[in-house]
């Protein structure tokens, strides 16, 4: 989120020095990155791989009417 910040603060100086057009190109330019699919997908492994780190015991779900012969639940990894 900082390093967006920071280069929306820098697309914008650029942007006011060099006149309204490449502004705009500027702008459309940094959106496009933002929300490409190749950057969300990144954003996405980043963030599971540090909660892995901070968190490393997988969140568990229940498997849906299935039960072992003792009555005991079966468990599987819950997938974000």
């Amino acid at each position: 989120m900082i390093q967006f910040v920071v280069g929306a603060t820098a697309g914008y100086v650029f942007g006011t020095k060099a006149g309204r057009k490449r502004y705009e190109q500027i702008k459309k330019a940094t959106n496009a990155a933002v929300n490409s699919p190749v950057t969300k997908k990144a954003v996405s492994m980043t963030r599971k791989t540090i909660a892995n780190k901070l968190d490393p015991q997988p969140r568990m779900k229940e498997v849906k009417n299935v039960r072992t012969e003792d009555g005991s639940q079966i468990l599987e990894p819950d997938h974000d």
